[in-house]
């Protein structure tokens, strides 16, 4: 850059030093270190010299060091360091609970996909702040746009069959490979519902549509490690929620949106949180729950009774789960509860006894399911087989451990679940290193590498 145009005074001073940042940084830490005062980080300069400027203590440091070798007064005023900071742009979805659905819709359709923007993970009030607002009426409602290119019923019935798509994709494939594509969909029907006109039997369909993706696209992004980025897709949707139509189609939706969010805060430890989603969802329109979404609640239970190691809530919640579908006439169920039976629950139940710590208790659970079971996807399979591996190795079935293995192992290549993977990789990791004497697990894993 010329320097002469140079926007940046202490760029331009260091050039006319010969010096670096780091050149700085050294001499202000002498100075520093002169009255007991500890070092500054050798690149501490280099956001300074992109327009931040550095704490008072550290500016008058900096302005003494430059003005004894530039041979003349430095000023904060000649660096520009004198004018009020620049306040950063606020984010709605730094804030999703302060925010309306129309502006987290917008700035959710940005070009960077959401699984590579930087967020922070929330917890306590704020990560369930906006579903305890569901519990509030009066949200103003979210309207259509005036102007625009008008969603036509056909169009409308596109996204649904997108919709119902997208989320088989992910149940089939697991989470890796479906990650943008799920991510395009939830980002352009947010453009139909603030962009377009539509009426409002269109409008409770579009909205429903918009609150089931965010569910789906929530969970991969949380079966792919993105934990804050899924925290906010699943609030960008509870705000959508709150401010949509009256209708049946958007409360089963929202019970489903909130159990999954529910289910990722167990898995983050976060119980509290969990605990209050779950009873959002249960509290908010009990007359709307079908007895399978009560069932999809009590699968959730399930999993945060097992992570704060309490068996007789997973006893309780699991006898609940299996009344509830008992009672269920599925012709009036949503299509996206069918995927849960019997085995599925055994399934949960046997996760969340391991969990517990019990392997001993978990393992009838888990040795239901196997690699042939017609009732599930791979991914399911998949980590079913692995966490049955991880119980009977617990409990000393060495060989029971090493079949269980070789199934999650066989339906490894057809899935790209990040969370899946993890768990096998630390069963694997466990058998090697605490049994790999055995002749099972050394025929097993002799071949596979240690990533693996």
């Amino acid at each position: 850059m010329d320097r002469k145009t140079d926007p940046n005074p202490l760029r331009e001073q260091l050039a006319d030093l010969g010096w670096s940042p780091e050149q700085l940084i050294a001499r202000v830490n002498q100075r520093r270190a002169q009255r007991g005062s500890p070092p500054l980080h050798l690149k501490t300069g280099y956001p300074w010299t992109r327009g931040g400027r550095p704490s008072a203590e550290t500016r008058a440091d900096v302005l003494v060091v430059l003005s004894h070798y530039a041979g003349r007064p430095t000023t904060a005023a000649g660096l520009g360091w004198d004018r009020p900071r620049t306040r950063r742009r606020h984010r709605a979805l730094d804030h999703p609970y302060d925010a309306t659905a129309t502006e987290l819709l917008r700035e959710t359709q940005g070009d960077v996909p959401m699984q590579r923007r930087s967020f922070i993970l929330l917890s306590g009030a704020v990560a369930t702040a906006p579903a305890l607002d569901l519990l509030m009426d009066g949200a103003p409602a979210l309207r259509a746009a005036q102007e625009g290119d008008r969603v036509s019923p056909q169009l409308t019935a596109t996204v649904e069959r997108a919709v119902r798509q997208a989320r088989e994709l992910d149940d089939s494939e697991g989470s890796a490979s479906t990650l943008l594509w799920a991510g395009g969909i939830w980002q352009n029907l947010g453009k139909l519902i603030t962009e377009c006109r539509y009426g409002a039997a269109e409008g409770v369909r579009l909205h429903t549509a918009y609150v089931e993706m965010s569910e789906t696209y929530g969970w991969t992004l949380f079966d792919a490690g993105h934990h804050p980025q899924a925290q906010r897709v699943y609030q960008t949707g509870l705000r959508l929620a709150r401010e949509a139509a009256d209708a049946p189609g958007v409360h089963h939706a929202t019970v489903n949106l909130l159990a999954s969010a529910a289910y990722q805060e167990s898995w983050l430890g976060q119980y509290h949180e969990a605990s209050t989603l779950l009873e959002v969802a249960e509290n908010r329109r009990p007359q709307a729950l079908t007895p399978r979404l009560r069932a999809v609640l009590e699968m959730r239970r399930i999993a945060l009774a097992g992570q704060m190691g309490d068996t007789e809530a997973v006893r309780r919640a699991d006898g609940r789960t299996r009344i509830h579908l008992a009672a269920a006439r599925d012709s009036e169920e949503p299509w996206w509860t069918l995927w849960l039976g019997s085995s599925a629950v055994d399934a949960q139940t046997g996760r969340a006894l391991l969990a517990a710590r019990h392997p001993d208790l978990a393992e009838p659970y888990l040795g239901g399911r196997t690699v042939d079971d017609a009732e599930g996807y791979p991914r399911d399979r998949m980590l079913f087989a692995s966490e049955l591996a991880d119980a009977r190795a617990q409990t000393g079935d060495i060989i029971g451990a090493v079949n269980a293995t070789r199934q999650a192992l066989t339906l490894a290549e057809q899935v790209g679940s990040h969370r899946v993977h993890h768990h096998l990789r630390c069963v694997t990791t466990t058998l090697r290193q605490q049994h790999g004497t055995h002749p099972g697990v050394r025929n097993l894993l002799g071949d596979l590498p240690h990533a693996v």
